[in-house]
């Protein structure tokens, strides 16, 4: 990028303890120099505490101060070689909650705008705090311990994370679990005793991983006291690459 008018503009990753991509806090001063050397402004660092997700709440604390502490070193490592550090940015749904004033200057949880049902399943939200759906029509009805849904992996995603039994969670029927999801059905199991609903109703399900189910809907449509008062536009639809 030399020469050009405005530089890029890009974050050192860091490894705060999940494991999965991003350098260690002492080598992040190694990548930052390499960047800055041809032609790249080395705006801050960056991590994903991917290592939070869990039933344990110590967990999560752990990971948030994991978050702190590996950017914090990251940044200073940085600041010694007299780059302008500005962004120090961290988050994950699970431990978005756990933030406290520190290194840490930008937080980017995504999951939490709506919720889904892993964070329902490791206890990060509440049913209250489930905020998006999708609306699937009962089509089949074999037996009174199952119902068949016209929805699949082509609206819910097909993402089941270890802490989710089933392919998504049904607030109507909390005792039900999606046992087979194909692109564009889900069959429901029911214990003994719960009664299902009716052929034509309509089940709330609620994506066992939300990102995947918004990146593959165009629009989303926003309800209150069940009539559609807005529809909001996917505006990064297609834009994967």
């Amino acid at each position: 990028m030399r020469g050009s008018a405005r530089p890029v503009e890009v974050l050192v990753e860091v490894d705060s303890g999940s494991r999965r991509t991003g350098v260690q806090p002492q080598v992040a001063g190694e990548v930052g120099k390499a960047a800055a050397d041809e032609g790249l402004l080395v705006a801050g660092v960056f991590t994903f505490p991917g290592h939070g997700y869990g039933h344990d709440p110590r967990a999560r604390e752990r990971a948030a101060r994991d978050e702190d502490r590996t950017l914090g070193q990251a940044a200073q490592v940085l600041r010694d070689l007299g780059l302008d550090v500005r962004v120090v940015s961290g988050g994950s749904t699970p431990t978005a909650g756990q933030w406290q004033p520190g290194a840490v200057n930008e937080l980017r949880p995504g999951v939490y705008v709506f919720n889904d049902a892993t964070q329902l399943a490791i206890g990060t939200c509440g049913v209250e705090d489930l905020a998006l759906v999708a609306a699937a029509t009962v089509i089949s009805v074999p037996g009174l311990d199952r119902f068949v849904l016209d929805v699949g992996s082509k609206v819910l995603g097909s993402d089941r994370s270890p802490w989710v039994t089933g392919h998504g969670y049904l607030p109507q029927f909390p005792q039900g679990s999606i046992t087979g999801l194909w692109e564009h059905h889900a069959v429901v199991r029911l214990p003994e005793g719960v009664r299902g609903p009716r052929l034509g109703s309509v089940v709330a399900v609620v994506p066992n991983h939300i990102c995947t189910p918004v990146n593959l809907a165009d629009e989303l449509l926003v309800v209150k006291d069940h009539k559609v008062i807005d529809r909001w536009q996917v505006t990064a639809r297609g834009a994967n690459t």
